[in-house]
């Protein structure tokens, strides 16, 4: 079972909605991973109108299939991505692993439907292919270190300080409310003196409260803000190393090769899994890179398939190796 489905334009209600064909995806997806490689539409993340990039892309794929950007390809982005995610939250818990060659998530099936009711998000991913995991890895893995929502050290200092003043608010009036409280009286004076009294031992406790909490709020602030200059110094740091490390990497004869070569690759029309794969064996044997360029343009296609199919059968040897020593 896969998880794409197939592609039908819905009519009258809901007509914005559409069913996907497996030919239609692939498209997409290797649209996708092409712009997410390119610098005009990438840095990271996204830029602005990078959906209109793959309409036209699709366009001239798919000629009569008249996906648009608003609101086909935006949603069924959406999609992938939630699936995606929710796929990788699976594979950080223990006892979740992945099957790269039916290409699905593996576990029980009463642990997939227990953390199902947490998260129903990865509902409809057990049992089922979900066939663009790499390819979606490759464009989305950056993301997903991040999230949205989250509230700051500064935040919740300002949020603690409401807080506070929202229960010295209340004690004052809850002491006025004890002070008005009518008790049977034997006397003017005797109740005046009562009054007054509680009154006296209301303001006393009050305080006690009060300065008990600015103690304890004093503190924490403190805190925070130690901990939030610390962050701040250890985000610049690592910032640092980061761009450290990228200027490093540009400057890697080896690592514009790689990239030289990944260019050559994507220019051939290979698929993104193809394209990650290439990528690997030239990680683990550069020598194939030098190759590639040294033949003639017409010939390079040829060369990828070959050390593709040879890697392929390299794995599978592995593996039957690996499952001979495990009997």
């Amino acid at each position: 079972m896969d998880i794409s489905e197939g592609s039908i334009a819905v009519r009258g209600r809901g007509k914005n909605k559409r069913k996907w064909i497996p030919v239609e995806d692939d498209e997409l997806i290797k649209a996708l991973v092409d712009v997410s490689l390119d610098s005009r539409w990438s840095d990271g993340s996204f830029k602005n109108g990078y959906t209109s990039v793959l309409e036209v892309r699709l366009a001239e794929k798919l000629p009569d299939s008249r996906i648009s950007a608003t609101p086909h390809i935006d949603s069924r982005l959406r999609y992938f991505k939630t699936k995606y995610s929710a796929l990788e939250q699976m594979l950080n818990k223990s006892r979740f692993t992945w099957d790269p060659t039916k290409k699905m998530i593996q576990c029980e099936k009463q642990q997939y439907e227990t953390h199902c009711k947490n998260n129903p998000d990865a509902k409809g991913l057990y049992g089922v292919s979900f066939p663009y995991y790499d390819e979606l890895s490759m464009v989305y893995s950056k993301d997903m270190a991040t999230g949205e929502g989250a509230e700051d050290m500064t935040d919740a200092v300002k949020n603690l300080e409401e807080e506070l003043v929202c229960v010295n608010a209340n004690d004052e009036e809850v002491g006025e409310d004890m002070t008005s409280v009518e008790t049977p009286r034997r006397s003017v004076d005797s109740t005046s003196s009562s009054s007054k009294k509680r009154k006296k031992e209301w303001k006393g406790m009050k305080t006690a409260s009060s300065d008990l909490l600015l103690d304890v709020f004093n503190e924490v602030s403190g805190d925070l803000k130690v901990a939030t200059m610390s962050i701040g110094k250890m985000a610049q740091a690592m910032d640092r190393e980061a761009s450290n490390q990228e200027k490093a990497r540009d400057e890697d004869p080896q690592q514009k090769l790689r990239e030289k070569a990944i260019n050559e690759v994507r220019r051939l029309e290979f698929t993104g899994s193809e394209i990650i794969k290439a990528a690997i064996v030239f990680v683990r044997m550069p020598d194939q890179m030098g190759m590639l360029f040294a033949l003639p343009k017409p010939l390079r296609r040829e060369y990828i398939v070959d050390m593709l199919r040879d890697e392929a059968a390299r794995r599978e040897r592995g593996q039957s190796e690996g499952a001979s020593l495990a009997v």
